[in-house]
């Protein structure tokens, strides 16, 4: 579930659903033995959970740790407590979700929450990194009027130094402006969808190497972004995840993925993939 609707994000197939905490528990006692940390999302947000507390719970008594990826758009002190949890790895801040909705509220109204639980994070000596996620560096003039507002905003709480020139021109990945608190930079991306047209029949790709998805309804994808289930590898309330993972779909896309070869039509339409092709 997320309480936004960015225009980088695709509109999703599936209706909106919460997987329950005896799923929850039972899918991460499943997955501690082929993985040692956890993403909760899928083009969802983790804070639109009331209770993210017993998720995040879950998770440590199986000693798994978790990455949060969050616009940040309802951060409240409510949120506290649950976000020093010690099994959190990192949280991830998506600030250009902001410039990618219409918004009532300014941007000081988004930003100065964020920024509030930064400091108190701080004070309580965090140990996960916290990441601010700036994924529009293209050539767009409104892109670039926004990110001067969000740096002159980070360089006057961090007393940071960020120049908008430098970085368009040399588009670093990432830039520390802290203790464990860094800037991702990155560009916009085309979702792959049925639709769109075919990028290539071969190539290379992370998904079921370094990762896999499990959406809320329990389906298996190879990658997060398959958020309609496109390549669909098996259900969780079917059979266990290993089961599914050495399922013969998953099989022949990973023997492809290791001959250069796009198996899946979903795979051979997607522009995010060209990033990993050697």
């Amino acid at each position: 579930m997320c309480n936004l609707k960015c225009s980088f994000c695709p509109p999703k197939l599936f209706p909106n659903k919460i997987m329950d905490l005896n799923t929850f528990d039972r899918l991460n006692f499943e997955l501690k033995d082929i993985t040692n940390e956890l993403a909760y999302h899928i083009v969802g947000d983790p804070l639109v959970l009331t209770n993210l507390s017993e998720y995040l719970n879950i998770s440590k008594k199986h000693n798994l740790k978790v990455n949060i990826t969050t616009t940040a758009n309802n951060i409240s002190q409510k949120h506290y407590e649950a976000l020093l949890n010690p099994t959190i790895k990192q949280i991830n801040f998506s600030l250009n979700s902001y410039n990618a909705n219409s918004h009532k509220k300014s941007f000081d109204e988004y930003i100065e929450p964020i920024l509030e639980f930064v400091k108190f994070a701080q004070e309580s000596k965090h140990e996960y990194f916290i990441n601010f996620r700036i994924w529009n560096l293209d050539e767009q003039e409104s892109a670039k009027e926004f990110n001067l507002k969000v740096f002159d905003k980070l360089n006057n709480f961090f007393s940071s130094n960020l120049n908008i020139d430098e970085i368009y021109l040399n588009k670093p990945k990432n830039i520390r402006v802290a203790r464990k608190i860094f800037i991702n930079f990155d560009e916009y991306f085309v979702w792959p969808n049925l639709k769109n047209e075919v990028v290539s029949q071969k190539g290379f790709c992370y998904g079921l190497n370094s990762h896999f998805g499990i959406l809320s309804n329990g389906t298996v994808v190879p990658c997060c972004l398959d958020l309609d289930a496109n390549i669909n590898l098996g259900n969780i309330e079917k059979s266990t995840i290993k089961e599914i993972l050495q399922g013969q779909r998953a099989k022949e896309m990973i023997n492809g993925f290791k001959n250069n070869v796009l198996k899946e039509e979903l795979c051979q339409k997607c522009e995010y993939r060209t990033r990993f092709d050697f």
